[in-house]
């Protein structure tokens, strides 16, 4: 019943406007995270996480033979910027899509790219590891206030599950999505694979909360904090 209920939620979440998002590797534990809000139905469906080989996000008008495309490149040891190369085909309609992509391999050089058709604010900022991407935000400075979260994270040498939960929050306390107003967002998700996993092991998600309503991200983090409650 959950593989059919999950199964669901992505078809529900393939063609998800997305607003913030971000993408974590561990290159020492080979441990990757991806996570997103926004303020539409559904934007669960934006990334996928390859374990053991990195991650891809395709997000504005999020396009799933782009992202199919991405995680056969992951598969297969392409680098990030062979397959953002590979993306800029006009068949996946690129101007309209926002793209991220990290692999273990490459954990560097993180490459992102945002369409011109995207919605301001937009745009997309990288480190070591790390990989944080928006549009239709609430202001510029969102991109930079997730950042700084996730790299003081990593800094303080805490779980990756720990690090995108507060860079949600990071972003949702810096404006979030700009549709959304005070409420910041009416979908999030948070995803986590080890290395050897076959699927991941961290996988929550709120999703197709009313306008006006509480905040998703705010809603995610008890939701988190009940599942780490149980796992200690």
């Amino acid at each position: 019943m959950r593989t059919i209920l999950i199964a669901i939620i992505l078809l529900l979440g393939g063609n998800a406007f997305a607003t913030w998002s971000i993408i974590i590797v561990d290159p020492a534990t080979g441990e990757i995270g991806i996570a997103g809000a926004s303020c539409t139905k559904n934007c669960y469906g934006i990334g996928e996480i390859i374990p053991g080989k990195g991650a891809i996000i395709v997000q504005a008008m999020s396009n799933s033979k782009a992202r199919s495309k991405g995680v056969q490149m992951i598969l297969t040891n392409h680098s990030p910027d062979e397959i953002i190369a590979a993306l800029m085909d006009s068949y996946f309609d690129p101007e309209r899509q926002q793209y991220a992509v990290i692999t273990l391999k490459h954990f560097k050089a993180p490459i992102t790219y945002t369409g011109d058709s995207t919605r301001v604010y937009k745009g997309a900022l990288t480190t070591n590891g790390i990989s944080v991407q928006g549009n239709t935000l609430a202001n510029e400075t969102v991109l930079e206030k997730i950042l700084h979260i996730a790299q003081k994270g990593k800094d303080d040498k805490l779980q990756i599950d720990e690090i995108l939960m507060l860079a949600l929050e990071a972003g949702s306390q810096a404006g979030g999505d700009v549709r959304c107003g005070e409420q910041r967002a009416t979908s999030a998700f948070i995803t986590v694979a080890k290395a050897t996993d076959k699927k991941p092991y961290l996988n929550l998600m709120i999703f197709n909360q009313v306008k006006g309503g509480p905040n998703a991200v705010s809603m995610l983090r008890k939701k988190y904090d009940r599942w780490k409650s149980k796992r200690a």
